[in-house]
């Protein structure tokens, strides 16, 4: 994972855009367009950066991400309790 990412990943969450809406369901900010969010859970996310991931890195073994996953995973360790 870049270190773009988990910056981007980082400010997200230090700005207050992760909100939890259900167990396994967050609604997060965009880190480029503040009118923008999506839905997240554990191993999804609806960006574009997250639907074209295996498109760029197929066939490498990896498993997709987004700043917006990452995110979740730095809140969640953040606040256990969720």
């Amino acid at each position: 994972m870049s270190a773009s990412t988990i910056r981007k990943a980082k400010k997200i969450v230090d700005d207050g855009n992760v909100e939890k809406i259900d167990e396994d369901l967050f609604q997060i900010k965009s880190s480029s367009d503040p009118n923008k969010s999506y839905f997240v859970t554990s191993d999804s996310c609806e960006c574009l950066g997250f639907k074209n991931f295996y498109k760029f890195h197929h066939g490498k073994g990896l498993k997709a991400n987004c700043s917006h996953l990452e995110a979740l995973r730095i809140f969640q360790a953040k606040n256990k309790s969720l």
